[in-house]
């Protein structure tokens, strides 16, 4: 199971989802609550979002991997789905103060092209460009609205609910290293992507299967 961030949708794994297969994995890919082809909501409360992934999943999974919100709500449904190992790929724990969330819009309101979105994400090739836009074309904007944005810090439960490696940025703003050494403490395994960034299945996708290997 693979679960993306926020305002993406499945389609962000079209990289890494066939080297997973390739390992022996039927891989299923999961539209959060709110984005891609899943149903609008009138509510994106966290828990909101792991209880889709309880309901709509099967039991005990050989793994799951949840990016960035993904990785959110993987942490609080992971007691109830009990996949045999969970990874998170830069789980939205920590919310940087002042994060802002906004939309590539024009002034007029109409979608940038992947030429003006290639501006605010540099290092995203053009098919990713044309992914992330696709994706946040068809996300519910409303997410982004009070009671549910902006998001509140989530820390992880001081044991894993079952064996979890963390894969981090370097350095992380959302697994800041005081709360990877309460981690490794507590029984999770953390690993570090050398000046990898938040978006680590985009932009670092080697470093990122080398981080993954020895959990398939």
């Amino acid at each position: 199971m693979l679960i993306h961030g926020l305002t993406g949708d499945s389609g962000t794994w079209f990289e890494l989802a066939p080297w997973i297969a390739e390992h022996g994995y039927t891989v299923t890919l999961v539209d959060q609550r709110g984005h891609g082809r899943s149903e609008r909501s009138e509510r994106y409360a966290p828990e909101d979002l792991a209880g889709d992934l309880v309901e709509t999943l099967p039991r005990g999974l050989d793994l799951a991997i949840g990016h960035s919100l993904g990785g959110r709500s993987l942490m609080l449904a992971a007691d109830r789905l009990s996949p045999k190992r969970a990874v998170y790929l830069e789980p939205g724990w920590v919310i940087p103060d002042g994060l802002r969330i906004t939309p590539p819009l024009r002034p007029d309101g109409s979608w940038m092209s992947v030429e003006e979105l290639a501006v605010l994400l540099p290092g995203f090739s053009h098919d990713h460009l044309e992914q992330a836009l696709r994706a946040v074309s068809s996300f519910d904007l409303t997410f982004l609205e009070a009671p549910t944005f902006p998001l509140a810090t989530l820390l992880p439960p001081d044991e894993p609910a079952v064996p979890s490696l963390v894969v981090v940025a370097d350095p992380s703003e959302v697994v800041p290293p005081q709360l990877q050494d309460r981690l490794q403490c507590a029984g999770y395994t953390v690993r570090v992507v050398p000046d990898g960034t938040h978006e680590l299945h985009i932009l670092h996708l080697e470093a990122t299967k080398r981080a993954l290997a020895d959990w398939l």
